[in-house]
């Protein structure tokens, strides 16, 4: 119990960190990417392509699929708020 919600954890704070570096640099100028329904469904994709490893690894449980899911689509939304307080060459405001 105590391994799989250590894992739950990483997962959420491992896919903020990569959904959100990710986001800042490379999705700057996507405006569909900066759509107010991306966070959904970048959290949507996270956890179908999560539920299978969860299904086969035996530590992994829905509940990490789901903390990664929550976690990519926290990603992309502080991804968002930083964009907006950069300017082009991302340097803060």
């Amino acid at each position: 119990m105590i391994v799989e919600l250590a894992l739950a954890a990483g997962a959420a704070y491992g896919g903020y960190r990569w959904t959100k570096k990710f986001f800042i640099k490379r999705l700057r100028f996507v405006p569909k990417a900066r759509s107010k329904m991306a966070p959904v469904v970048a959290g949507a994709g996270a956890v179908l392509v999560a539920v299978p490893v969860a299904a086969a690894l035996p530590l992994i449980g829905i509940v990490t699929a789901a903390a990664f899911g929550a976690g990519v689509a926290g990603g992309v939304m502080a991804g968002d708020k930083e964009i907006n307080r950069t300017n082009i060459w991302g340097e803060r405001r």
